[in-house]
């Protein structure tokens, strides 16, 4: 979709200590050969929760750096993990605990690819509101024990804590939202988790472990395996695709790429070469130091792009992302000024 007259006003991060993945090798947490093949240098990590407060304090943070007015039409939340609390409202807690007022309060789960739904989602929404009309987005996860193995449950990908916060609005910002496109393939969703995962996981199944649920049947059925891979690279392809042409863009015009937040034996060789990007181009150096921190890799990115002073007016930015089911996205951003509020201290 291209957008006209949308833009990133502002936009949060809030992470964590680093943990140096060296220590969780030394520790026997971490595989010492999957950690000299994926290049994890550290973690985020956050001691304490619930996650949903990542999100709150993402979001006080980012509306306090906003510019825009105090319209906010809507509020949408994104995570991968458990948010605190069972028959919980995470939106509704956050938009409670931040903006108040009556706006639309919504969820989006769509795993690692939801802050990229929820921006595509406000700037359908913000299209048919008023000038001043603003949208606050945020996300939060947390992976840690007894739950989730942040370094054992899913091979080539080591997961970090964070929130994010970001404001979208229709009175200008930092960038403007080029274009967006969002596909979602769920031909082999089901099959990724492997055979009867739902026979298999018991309510008190314990530490989440996404890697056993498939391994075995997809070692069994190797074939099956190299068509979702495939299925996988083409359709991220097409999300980044269809977002360059809507903004009226080529690959090389794209300054910045900020990716998802995954190890080197994940790397799609065919995607990057299909687009000519080239390492330095994108937010690997920072993404190692902080691992997939669930919905948050591509707005956290954007920030540390902006705070950082690595892109300036008139670079163009792509984020792109892939999610459970599957999902892929992709949103060009063009950036206009650089921001006044200074790097956040995690």
């Amino acid at each position: 979709m291209r957008w006209n007259g949308i833009y990133v006003n502002a936009c949060a991060a809030v992470l964590g200590r680093g943990e140096q993945t060296a220590v969780a090798v030394a520790e026997g947490r971490y595989d010492a050969d999957e950690a000299a093949a994926d290049g994890f240098l550290s973690i985020s990590v956050i001691d304490d929760g619930p996650a949903v407060e990542l999100a709150v304090k993402a979001g006080g943070l980012v509306m306090a750096r906003s510019t825009a007015s105090d319209d906010i039409a809507l509020v949408v939340h994104s995570s991968c993990n458990y948010q605190g609390l069972d028959h919980f409202a995470p939106a509704s807690y956050v938009q409670g605990r931040t903006v108040g007022g009556g706006a639309a309060a919504v969820e989006v789960k769509q795993y690692s690819n939801g802050g990229l739904a929820a921006v595509e989602i406000a700037a359908a929404y913000l299209a048919n509101c008023s000038d001043t009309s603003s949208a606050l987005l945020t996300t939060s996860d947390i992976f840690a024990l007894p739950a989730f193995d942040r370094y054992r449950s899913d091979k080539g990908v080591v997961f970090g804590d964070g929130g994010t916060g970001l404001v979208l609005s229709r009175a200008g910002g930092v960038a403007r939202l080029l274009s967006t496109a969002v596909i979602s393939d769920g031909t082999y969703g089901a099959v990724y988790l492997g055979n009867s995962p739902f026979e298999e996981q018991a309510p008190d199944a314990g530490v989440v472990d996404l890697r056993s649920r498939r391994a075995d049947y997809l070692v069994d059925n190797g074939e099956l395996l190299l068509k979702i891979v495939q299925s996988l690279t083409e359709r991220q392809q097409e999300s980044v695709t269809v977002a360059l042409a809507d903004a009226g863009l080529e690959a090389g015009d794209i300054d910045r790429w900020v990716l998802t937040n995954v190890g080197r034996t994940l790397d799609d060789v065919e995607f990057r070469e299909m687009f000519g990007i080239e390492e330095e181009k994108t937010t690997w150096e920072w993404g190692r130091r902080v691992g997939h921190i669930g919905a948050a890799d591509q707005i956290a990115g954007l920030t540390h792009l902006l705070e950082t002073g690595e892109v300036g007016p008139g670079d163009r930015v792509a984020l792109c992302g892939i999610g459970m089911g599957f999902t892929y996205a992709c949103a060009v951003v063009e950036i206009l000024e650089r921001p006044q509020w200074p790097a956040q201290a995690s």
